[in-house]
């Protein structure tokens, strides 16, 4: 594992991306309230199973990447770090009315929409590029562990944080929707500390790595 020092900065970014609503997290919502619980349900399976493929692409990547170059794990972490700040940046800009606008209808079975998330998911490069820039700046070459277990035991971690938030959207479905639309104010200031906090933490991931 990671040292504390890297281990706390990560748990607080996932816990941020976690409860901060995003197309995905909206996508199972519209499906689960469009076509029933059991297609949030396999929507939700298909976006960590297309995840763990990212997961593992970043591990066995970054691995390689390494052993010809130890010095890109110092890249890595200062584009983890923009990154961060970028995604802040972004939280802060969208407007009011930013809502994923899917397309669905309403004779489309489960099964299709765990295909049609799988596919979604795997080729979404927004994805890719998370899990990609994201784990490695929290990993250490001094760690006990290897670097590709390091940035596989994050990923568990921050995808089983994400399985958690995806629990309580498809469950309250359609309590949060209506949340969402009566309570702008409340996440309008949501985004902005969110954000925030974003920017802080790529900030100081920035400074560290050089």
């Amino acid at each position: 594992m990671p040292p504390v020092e890297l281990l706390v900065p990560f748990l607080a970014a996932t816990a941020i991306f976690t409860f901060t609503p995003g197309p995905g997290m909206l996508y199972m919502a519209v499906q689960t309230m469009a076509h029933g619980a059991k297609a949030g349900w396999l929507s939700s399976v298909a976006f960590h199973l297309a995840s763990y493929l990212h997961i593992f692409a970043a591990a066995f990547g970054v691995t390689v990447l390494l052993k010809a170059a130890p010095v890109l794990l110092i890249l890595l972490k200062v584009i983890g770090g923009c990154y961060l700040i970028w995604m802040g940046i972004r939280l802060w800009k969208r407007p009011r009315s930013d809502v994923l606008a899917v397309q669905s209808s309403d004779t489309q079975s489960s099964r299709r929409a765990f295909r049609d998330s799988l596919t979604i998911e795997i080729l979404n490069p927004k994805s890719a590029l998370f899990y990609f820039a994201f784990l490695p700046q929290f990993t250490t070459l001094d760690a006990s562990f290897p670097i590709w277990l390091q940035i596989l035991t994050l990923g568990i971690i921050a995808n089983v944080a994400f399985s958690l938030s995806d629990i309580v959207c498809i469950v309250f479905a359609r309590l949060v929707a209506a949340k969402a639309a009566a309570s702008a104010r409340l996440v309008t200031w949501g985004r902005w500390f969110g954000g925030t906090i974003l920017v802080a933490l790529g900030a100081r991931i920035v400074a560290d790595a050089r």
